[in-house]
């Protein structure tokens, strides 16, 4: 009797352990999309699985903007959204999986399948020809885009964007969600709490030189936390190494003009590997790199990437002259 007694507590006082974080997680999901709800509109793909939130603002070019993995549509509303709305058609995407747009299967979260499925969504919303923006892996995405769909693109400008992957990224934690049941069950409890703790670190680097400003950590990190976007986030950092390494000896057969803009202070990517190598690989590309700027180049230097974009244009229309005589 004592025996089961003990192990009916053991059950009991296990259950609670689990039970607590995933109640908190629950109630700190709950609480962070009602602090910060979907900004935009919905588009679906064609094939219906997947919701794609985005929100489009303003008149003329269409400007497509691509975070990057830890990102959600405040990536550019914090950032160079109303600047870009004021002169142009603004439009930020969610990629599947991540802020609201949802992804009913994350195994395929692929570079391929992402550029085919923003594609879609550009096409039911009737942009034509954008100039595409893509900031750290949402610039993978980006020359995905390009290569796939050259005669669909105007230009693209690559922010801080991956290009190379010399070596498969370290997954750390980001491997949980792919094991079955401990990897959902974990998803769903500590991943929180655990984000919580980590995210100012991961932020201060990512904006280092300069500081993280206060509202961008509480708003992107809160939805990057919640388990299905962290489990997004965790099948595509899985296949990374192989989409990246696919497209990138392609880069010579991109058409469209290009600019790239890095800063040298970056701690999240490499200015040289990325940038530098791009930049080399480009039929028609130009290269910024500021002294002065890390990973965020477009919330601490909004104003070079403003001017990039006005070049850009204007490199756009002296190839649509040509084109024309």
């Amino acid at each position: 009797m004592n025996h089961r007694k003990i192990g009916r507590t053991v059950i009991l006082l296990l259950s609670a352990l689990m039970l607590a974080p995933f109640g908190y997680t629950q109630v700190e999901v709950s609480r962070i999309q009602r602090r910060c709800p979907p900004q935009g509109a919905f588009v679906s793909t064609a094939d219906g699985t997947v919701d794609i939130h985005y929100l489009r603002r303003g008149s003329g070019q269409p400007v497509v903007m691509l975070h990057g993995r830890d990102g959600s549509l405040q990536e550019f509303t914090l950032s160079i959204f109303d600047a870009v709305s004021n002169n142009y058609e603004a439009i930020a995407l969610e990629r599947p999986g991540y802020g609201y747009s949802k992804c009913l299967d994350p195994d395929k979260l692929t570079t391929e399948t992402q550029a085919r499925l923003i594609n879609e969504a550009l096409t039911r919303l009737g942009v034509e020809k954008p100039i595409i923006v893509g900031h750290s892996y949402g610039g993978a995405v980006m020359l995905q885009y390009l290569l796939d769909y050259p005669d669909r693109v105007s230009g693209a400008i690559s922010l801080a964007g991956v290009a190379y992957m010399d070596e498969p990224p370290d997954e750390g934690v980001f491997a949980l969600p792919r094991y079955p049941v401990v990897g959902p069950l974990m998803t769903k409890t500590i991943v929180v709490p655990f984000g919580r703790a980590v995210a100012q670190g991961m932020y201060e680097q990512a904006f280092w030189p300069a500081d993280a400003p206060e509202a961008y950590v509480e708003a992107v990190s809160s939805l990057y936390i919640r388990p299905d976007q962290f489990t997004a986030t965790a099948y595509e950092l899985a296949g990374m190494y192989e989409s990246v390494n696919e497209i990138s000896p392609q880069y010579g057969d991109i058409g469209v003009p290009v600019i790239i803009i890095f800063g040298k202070s970056d701690q999240m990517l490499s200015y040289e590997k990325d940038g530098l190598r791009l930049y080399d690989a480009l039929p028609d590309a130009n290269l910024i790199l500021m002294e002065d700027a890390g990973h965020k180049v477009h919330h601490t230097h909004p104003h070079i990437v403003m001017d990039a974009l006005g070049r850009l244009i204007e490199r756009i229309d002296e190839r649509n002259q040509e084109y024309r005589y």
